[in-house]
């Protein structure tokens, strides 16, 4: 709730609207979104100016997402609530203000957010809001497949392969039967390939015990890349490594191919080769969340917005964009849409909002590349830390060590870590949940 010490009545045509406004001094500062950029940024702002602001976060969720680890939901790894940390339990309610609404519309002009409840009027504007799956116009992609960006997406992936595996030691019709037991996953970045080991694996342990009727080779689980190989942002040699690791979990590896067109029961290749469609998972490319600016600015293919090397918006030198929402280039090239990237892009523009502030110089961005990680299912995975190239169990201890140091809270923490060693202690649950 914002306090009334900061509250003005802000008049637009005949609504009585309310915002924050620069009051006692303080400058206010709007963040749209509760991502890790947007909840980096909300501590590296109070970190840095303390009580000289007033924060205002805005999201129509009331919890931060934790998507390194929801490939292990999608299989029952780590139970569904302890990838979700509650926003109002990371930060300090009592000085950050929460508004758990959509925001509508953004007068980059004015800085202003529109909600449904009102306007509100900053000194400075941050805008992550995320991102969402891209289906880029493929026929009959985005209502015949599953993606992977929500928690409601990792639960109907865990309930729908175990929903195929129980009618599929039922079904004798050998076509019926196979496309049940059919598990495509399209695109071989670091999403599709962790979630297609975790799947591969689940599905290694529980067959002989919980199916016996299905034999493993019925079971055919497909990876369809349209590059010449797995992680192509990783060295050649952890590439070949994970490539190496999904054959042996019985993955079938489909390079230089193109998901053209899906239907119900099929999926169309560019090679015209035609496959059961099963279960079809596309982890295959990602676009920014639609933002409705009332001022028309640049956006790139997959409609992020394009900043200046301060990570402003050219023209509009108080709102500020980071994150999956942010097209930055550096060295030629747009950063990719990591957490490490939004980490580093955030603390970034809190240093330069500081600066605002002081009246000083800003500093241009500059990404800091350390490295990048995947897991390959249970206690194995491939890593490159500072130069450094690690596979296997070690890499897999890195992988959860950097990934549990970016929860922002410490009872999650303990959660996932006991989930991980119950895993390892007893078989996987095969329960569907409604």
């Amino acid at each position: 709730m914002i306090r009334p010490s900061v509250i003005t009545k802000v008049i637009s045509g005949p609504v009585h609207r309310y915002g924050v406004m620069n009051v006692n001094g303080k400058r206010s500062v709007g963040i749209l979104g509760g991502g890790f950029a947007g909840l980096c940024t909300v501590s590296s702002l109070r970190r840095r100016l303390g009580g000289t602001i007033e924060i205002t976060l805005f999201d129509k969720n009331n919890f931060l997402l934790y998507t390194p680890v929801l490939h292990e939901m999608a299989t029952g790894t780590v139970n569904a609530r302890h990838v979700v940390v509650p926003l109002r339990k990371v930060i300090n309610a009592g000085e950050i203000h929460v508004r758990c609404e959509e925001v509508t519309a953004v007068d980059l002009e004015a800085r202003v957010l529109e909600t449904t409840s009102g306007r509100f009027s900053f000194d400075n504007l941050i805008l992550a809001q995320g991102s969402e799956s891209n289906f880029y116009s493929i026929p009959g992609l985005k209502e015949n497949s599953l993606s992977l960006k929500t928690i409601g997406d990792g639960s109907t992936i865990r309930n729908r392969i175990i929903e195929h595996l129980e009618k599929g030691a039922l079904e004798k019709n050998q076509d019926r039967r196979r496309a049940l037991l059919t598990i495509n996953v399209v695109g071989g970045g670091c999403t599709g390939v962790e979630l297609i080991a975790e799947i591969a694996q689940f599905i290694n342990i529980i067959l002989e015990k919980d199916y016996p009727e299905i034999a493993r080779p019925e079971v055919r689980i497909t990876m369809i890349e349209t590059a010449g190989k797995i992680l192509t942002s990783f060295p050649a040699y952890l590439s070949q490594v994970a490539m190496e690791r999904l054959k042996a979990l019985g993955v079938e590896l489909l390079f230089n191919t193109r998901l053209d067109w899906v239907d119900e029961n099929t999926i169309g290749l560019n090679n015209d080769i035609r496959l059961p469609k099963g279960i079809l998972i596309w982890t295959g490319g990602i676009r920014a969340l639609d933002l409705n600016t009332k001022q028309d600015i640049e956006r790139d293919s997959i409609n992020r917005i394009m900043v200046d090397n301060y990570l402003q918006i050219p023209g509009y030198p108080d709102v500020y964009v980071i994150g999956d929402a942010a097209h930055f280039v550096q060295n030629s090239n747009p950063l990719p849409p990591t957490a490490s990237v939004a980490v580093q892009e955030a603390r970034s523009v809190a240093d330069n909002i500081a600066k605002q502030m002081q009246k000083k110089p800003l500093i241009p961005f500059h990404f800091h590349y350390r490295g990048d990680m995947a897991s390959l299912g249970f206690m194995s995975g491939v890593c490159e830390v500072y130069g450094h190239q690690f596979q296997g169990f070690i890499a897999w201890v890195i992988w959860k060590a950097f990934k549990l140091a970016l929860l922002p809270r410490y009872k999650n923490r303990l959660q996932i870590v006991a989930d991980w060693l119950i895993t390892y202690i007893f078989k996987r649950d095969t329960s569907r949940l409604p």
